[in-house]
């Protein structure tokens, strides 16, 4: 269905493509998207969900918008270290 992890993934690349291209506000959708659905399949604490978010700070960053960017990557950040230890 449209809310399996493959599709996730797709939109993760979907947007990894339109961040290089500079097209950041249709990266950040692709990246919600694929973040929403992560959440709803893997819970709050995957690897996966991480990578989300990490994402969405690169483009934020991209962007000149620091603060946010600086939540999302706190935020992988934190799902890393409750995973990884």
């Amino acid at each position: 269905g449209n809310r399996h992890r493959d599709v996730a993934q797709s939109y993760n690349n979907i947007g990894s493509a339109l961040n290089d291209q500079g097209k950041y506000e249709e990266a950040i959708r692709m990246h919600q998207k694929a973040l929403e659905i992560r959440l709803d399949k893997l819970g709050n604490s995957h690897p996966d969900v991480a990578l989300s978010y990490n994402n969405m700070g690169c483009t934020l960053s991209n962007q000149a918008k620091y603060k946010e960017a600086m939540k999302m990557f706190r935020q992988a950040l934190d799902i890393y270290l409750e995973v990884h230890g």
